[in-house]
């Protein structure tokens, strides 16, 4: 039932995916330029080192020598492509400042884009907000630009969570990865992804109503969090389950799109899914405070003692 009305509030504000696709295309294609030219910059000593012992080139080579049937010529594609590996350890050696300086432009970078991005979550939420309490439909840029300090003060304290995190989950994968690994890397692959998708969806589970409970609530950042936390405590293990399916049926389909469209399909999809998450949110925070809302133009839910119901 929550994802069933969530995908209605979803379709009854669909306006809203070309909307935030404009803020989420316009945010990305500038994180891009400066990430991509500054990362450049910083790594072009590595880069140059790489390109001078065709690397890629040798790595084709090798590719190709696993379907020419010549077990002579693939042992020699891969041995050369053994020895380029081991010169890249001597150029990342050698170059240890600028592998440092890329380290921290990389967290920075990741911190400011997940930041410009996460701007957009509260008017997008606030707008969802307006619709399911009174049928009303404010607009995307006019919510950001009334609230856009409420915005930002969200924005920043959960990009302080989610980086510290995320760094977190990838130390766990890139150990689990290099230690069972060893026995079968794809198991090793598996796991990993399994556990990449359980966590994230713990995450979700965790913060569900933070968003609803600041935007829909006279508190802070700070308060919010805590109230939302507390409030929704006994149902963080029936939200984690369904978060982890919902998460595994929207990664899916946003990877199925982005190889169908060559990439563009990327984007469309993460703004689609960033609109219905954030339905998810609201739906959880009205039906926990049983409250009633609207799923579409005519029909209104009174949620009202019918908490459990909505699994």
């Amino acid at each position: 039932m929550l994802v069933k009305h969530s995908f209605s509030i979803l379709v009854s504000r669909f306006s809203l995916f070309y909307k935030f696709l404009l803020y989420l295309s316009i945010v990305m294609l500038i994180f891009a330029a400066v990430s991509i030219s500054s990362m450049y910059f910083i790594m072009k000593p590595i880069i140059q080192g790489v390109q001078d012992m065709q690397f890629f080139e040798h790595i084709s080579q090798a590719f190709r020598s696993m379907f020419g049937g010549n077990l002579d010529i693939q042992n020699s594609a891969f041995a050369v492509l053994g020895q380029d590996f081991e010169k890249i350890s001597e150029v990342f050696a050698s170059n240890r400042n600028n592998v440092v300086g890329a380290a921290c432009a990389l967290v920075a970078f990741l911190f400011i884009g997940k930041f410009l991005i996460s701007i957009g979550h509260y008017p997008l939420t606030d707008v969802l907000n307006n619709f399911m309490n009174s049928n009303s439909k404010y607009g995307f840029t006019a919510n950001l630009i009334a609230n856009i300090k409420k915005a930002i003060a969200f924005s920043f304290v959960d990009t302080l969570i989610y980086i510290p995190f995320m760094l977190l989950l990838g130390v766990l994968v890139y150990f689990m990865v290099w230690g069972i690994g060893k026995m079968s890397i794809l198991f090793a692959l598996c796991l990993a992804v399994l556990t990449i998708m359980v966590l994230l969806a713990l995450k979700r589970s965790v913060f569900a109503m933070w968003l609803p409970t600041y935007v829909c609530e006279e508190l802070g950042v700070f308060k919010s969090l805590q109230k939302a936390i507390l409030t929704n405590k006994d149902l963080i293990v029936k939200n984690w389950g369904l978060f982890t399916a919902v998460n595994f049926a929207t990664y899916f389909i946003t990877i199925l799109l982005g190889i169908l469209t060559f990439g563009s399909g990327f984007i469309m999809a993460i703004s689609l899914f960033n609109i219905f998450y954030q339905s998810i949110g609201l739906v959880i925070y009205y039906r926990r405070n049983e409250r009633k809302y609207y799923i579409d133009a005519e029909t209104v839910i009174d949620s009202k003692h019918s908490i459990k119901s909505v699994y």
